[in-house]
């Protein structure tokens, strides 16, 4: 995620078993094209890392500030936010 983290972006979570792992970007405001490019070199960094045999899915979606990102999952990244 180095170098990839846009100020729209609020939380990354990641949950994850023997062959799969699933991480979930949450924006606030519209996800852009830019945001959506960043978060594809996440994603094919993620490719990269792990064995073949594992499958990698990467989600975004828009989630505005002051709604709750769910945590029932691993947090990866979290920006400071303030009502």
């Amino acid at each position: 995620m180095l170098g990839e983290v846009s100020r729209h972006l609020r939380a990354v979570t990641v949950s994850y078993d023997f062959n799969s792992v699933s991480v979930d970007c949450y924006f606030d405001g519209k996800v852009s094209d830019d945001d959506r490019e960043s978060m594809s070199l996440v994603e094919t960094e993620l490719l990269a890392w792990f064995p073949q045999t594992h499958s990698v899915t990467l989600r975004m979606q828009r989630l505005d500030f002051p709604n709750l990102i769910p945590k029932d999952r691993l947090w990866v990244f979290h920006r400071k936010e303030s009502i």
